[in-house]
């Protein structure tokens, strides 16, 4: 008996492992395979599938900071995850991937690991698939079950922010933008081919349909005004039309570019149609429309104004309105967030209708543009009270208008208010607001105005009295002028001196002794009265410029240190901006690494090569971690680092820093620093850290070494890319082989350990694996090896990433 027992113990046993692995079998039949998923197969969790080149990846992705996850399709190569195309935009998966199905019927889904389908293909497909496959453009194609070769269902049919080469952007499809840097929801701004019957230019709109940028005009060739780089000869393009109402935009890069480079046009989350090339594995911006402006529907948000002098544009929010989120708004970078009213309304109301007349009411605005909203009423209203009576019935209404200047017109406006600009010729109208709220800010208009009055009231006073009064307005409208004037730079030191533009002229004896020449102006070398030589940096009216000089006067006017640049003082007047520094009789290390540099009074030896690196070292440690606020430079590079007389290094040019509060570690940022030494968050539109200087630093230090540009043409094609080829020599136990050949003999090589081991932990892609610079200043002060384990695994990656 026990016997028996124990042999069908056996033979249960046994079933359950036959039932087991034929399970195991069966599933494995059905998981993808290479670029293709065949009928009925799965992608579960991180599993993924690539096009045949291994250009493109499909499978799920979490965006940076997120617990989201979602379906999309990335570049596969390329360090920085560069997203496409997104499935599942607006249902993300929480906490985990999920699993995309080619479904045994034929269509595609996305759902959770539990079963839940959160989205499918079977409302846009056209027939049942057979298989689905990656192309190597970045197409995800169904082919069809009775023809195989049909495509039932791509998803460059339908599109999320990108515009990709060999993609038929077809009248009528639209690609959308993000909804945020990390929310790939779709966000309020599109690209599509204008759909006004035979319209055949390109527009970018805002969500309720106002266009804001066209590409002008098809010339045969290329679109008008688009980007350059869609219309050099870079490209392809062609427009095909089937009929007036069927047709369809393509571009491509020509065979030739195309084998060594790669783009993409993306229409990002502030209303920009930007393109990137791939250089050094790393997408660089090259072009964007348009340059963000008033234009842009939206710019400044919900109640926001948008206000443009000297051709700067900023965004203010209404009277009655404060920021909706106070640390965006103060950043200059990001306003599209909006305002809120300082006092909720309390309107209560049954389907939009409602009285609050004892609890809000309305304030004229005589000074601003109000756009039409989506929601716009005309009513038959004859008269002012009339039009308010019937907008303040409606809990909806946020705002009127009245004219009887011809005909009686009231207009009515609903929802949120967008595209306000400021001006002097708009048309008044009236926003609703908290009657607390209206009353506070018309006795503090109605104040304003008594006090212009009194002003006058006193003139019969006397004489005496008048003219006191006349001195004190004088000298108080004087001091109003110039703090309205450099209000903006209210943070600079009060040791900073105020030039005129006269003193400058004379200065720089009519600014005939030019230094040299940068992005936003050039510097001209100078005399003070007391024969103190200064460097004067005159800028450009634009708005970057501008933006510069603001970034300037707040940052390095605060700040003192033996390795950052002198800011003496600046000159605001009328349209000129100027600063003027200590004057560095040594140029910038630039010109010591750049082609004069050849020349033999233009070599630096290695002791001067190994101060310099460590004074820029101990500057920008300065800046990030022993300022009072934080401060990013942002554009870390040889032609920003100045020598004085005995060539001690200053870090120079402020004008694209950030300052980032001591509660924050990240700070969003439109600025772009110089090709070749960008870390590669930046190119993303990520929020960024001190760490993009780390990494600019890094290369910076690999041209110090070696007394040659990150990107020299005229080397050969194996030390192309310098990074990659000096972590190669270094691991062959080279590591004199990658200083300049010039001053190889007299280098200490325990220096050049220090500063290599430096260099390649610092041009990291991620940016969690870069030191702080006080890490690094420890390094090249040789009080500290603690990083060798992380050094020697960044210097195995950047070998790996040059054998491929």
């Amino acid at each position: 008996m026990d016997r028996c027992l124990k042999y069908h113990s056996v033979l249960k046993c046994l079933k359950r492992f036959l039932f087991v692995l034929v399970m195991f079998v069966l599933c494995n039949l059905f998981v993808a395979a290479g670029d293709t998923l065949s009928l009925g197969a799965s992608l579960r969790g991180k599993q993924t599938i690539t096009s045949k080149n291994g250009t493109f990846e499909l499978g799920f992705f979490n965006p940076n900071g997120t617990n989201n996850w979602y379906a999309g399709i990335w570049y596969a190569q390329i360090p920085v995850k560069t997203i496409i195309w997104v499935a599942n935009r607006e249902t993300p998966i929480t906490d985990m991937p999920g699993v995309v199905t080619l479904s045994s019927t034929g269509y595609l889904t996305v759902s959770e690991m539990q079963g839940k389908v959160i989205w499918s293909s079977n409302d846009t497909q056209q027939a049942k698939a057979s298989r689905a496959s990656i192309l190597d453009t970045g197409n995800f194609v169904l082919l069809g079950e009775q023809n195989t070769s049909e495509t039932v269902w791509e998803s460059f049919a339908h599109p999320t922010d990108h515009f990709m080469p060999t993609m038929k952007l077809w009248k009528g499809l639209k690609v959308n933008s993000w909804k945020s840097s990390v929310d790939p929801a779709p966000g309020p701004f599109f690209l599509q081919m204008n759909p006004s019957p035979g319209k055949k230019d390109f527009l970018l709109q805002y969500k309720n349909g106002v266009s804001y940028y066209s590409s002008g005009d098809w010339t045969g060739k290329y679109y008008s005004t688009m980007p350059q780089a869609v219309s050099d000869t870079s490209f392809e393009q062609e427009l095909v039309e089937f009929s007036p109402t069927r047709l369809y935009y393509s571009y491509d890069l020509t065979p030739k570019v195309r084998s060594t480079t790669m783009v993409r046009n993306v229409l990002n989350f502030k209303g920009e149609l930007t393109v990137y090339y791939l250089i050094n594995n790393a997408w660089s911006l090259v072009y964007y429309s348009p340059v963000l402006d008033c234009v842009v529907y939206g710019l400044c948000g919900a109640y926001g104004v948008c206000s443009k002098q000297q051709n700067i544009q900023s965004c203010s929010c209404m009277d009655g309105f404060k920021p909706r989120n106070a640390t965006l708004w103060r950043s200059q970078e990001w306003w599209s967030s909006g305002c809120v009213r300082h006092s909720p309304l309390n309107c209560s109301s049954v389907n939009g209708t409602g009285s609050s007349s004892t609890t809000e009411g309305f304030l004229q605005v005589s000074d601003k543009s109000l756009a039409d909203q989506e929601a716009v009423q005309y009513t038959q209203e004859s008269t002012l009270q009339g039009c308010k009576t019937t907008c303040l019935k409606n809990c909806s209404c946020t705002a009127f208008a009245f004219n009887n200047s011809n005909s009686a017109v009231c207009k009515l406006w609903f929802g949120d208010l967008l595209g306000m600009q400021a001006t002097s010729e708009g048309q008044p109208f009236f926003i609703r607001l908290a009657a607390s709220d209206v009353a506070q800010l018309s006795a503090n208009r109605g104040r304003s105005s008594r006090r212009v009055v009194a002003l006058f009231i006193s003139i019969p006073l006397g004489v005496a009295v008048l003219s006191s009064l006349l001195i004190g307005a004088w000298f108080l409208q004087r001091r109003r002028r110039t703090l309205l004037e450099k209000g903006k730079y209210e943070d600079a030191s009060k040791s900073l001196i105020t030039f005129t533009y006269k003193e400058m002229k004379i200065a720089t004896n009519s600014f005939a002794h030019k230094l040299g020449k940068g992005a936003f102006g050039s510097v001209f070398k100078g005399t003070l009265p007391d024969n103190t030589l200064v460097a004067v940096k005159r800028l450009e009216g634009s708005a970057q410029a501008e933006k510069e000089f603001r970034a300037e006067i707040s940052t390095i006017g605060n700040i003192q240190h033996v390795n950052l640049v002198r800011l003496r003082g600046f000159c605001v007047d009328g349209s000129e901006r100027m600063l003027v520094y200590e004057y560095m009789q040594n140029g910038s290390l630039n010109s010591f690494l750049s082609g004069k540099s050849r020349e033999e009074d233009k070599v630096l030896d290695w002791k001067t090569r190994f101060g310099v690196a460590l004074g820029t070292a101990r500057g920008l440690l300065y800046l990030h971690e022993e300022c009072r606020d934080h401060i990013i430079h942002c554009d870390i590079k040889p032609e920003n680092i100045l020598l004085d007389t005995d060539f001690s290094p200053k870090v120079a040019d402020f004008g694209m820093a950030k300052l980032v509060g001591r509660d924050f570690s990240r700070v969003l940022t439109t600025t772009r620093g110089t090709r070749g030494y960008l870390a590669p968050e930046w190119l993303f539109g990520l929020p960024i850290t001190v760490k993009v200087d780390v990494y600019s630093f890094g290369m910076t230090l690999l041209e110090i070494i070696s007394g040659r540009r990150n990107s020299d043409l005229t080397v050969k094609e194996s030390q192309y890319y310098f990074p990659t080829w000096a972590a190669t020599e270094i691991d062959k136990g080279n590591m004199i082989g990658i200083v300049d050949e010039r001053i190889a003999n007299e280098a200490d090589v325990e220096e050049v350990r220090r500063a290599a081991m430096v260099s390649i932990l610092c041009i990291q892609n991620d940016e969690s694996e870069r030191p702080s610079m006080a890490q690094v200043v420890r390094i090249l002060e040789g009080r500290s090896d603690g990083e060798v384990e992380s050094y020697e695994r960044s210097l195995q990656a950047l070998v790996d990433d040059h054998s491929t």
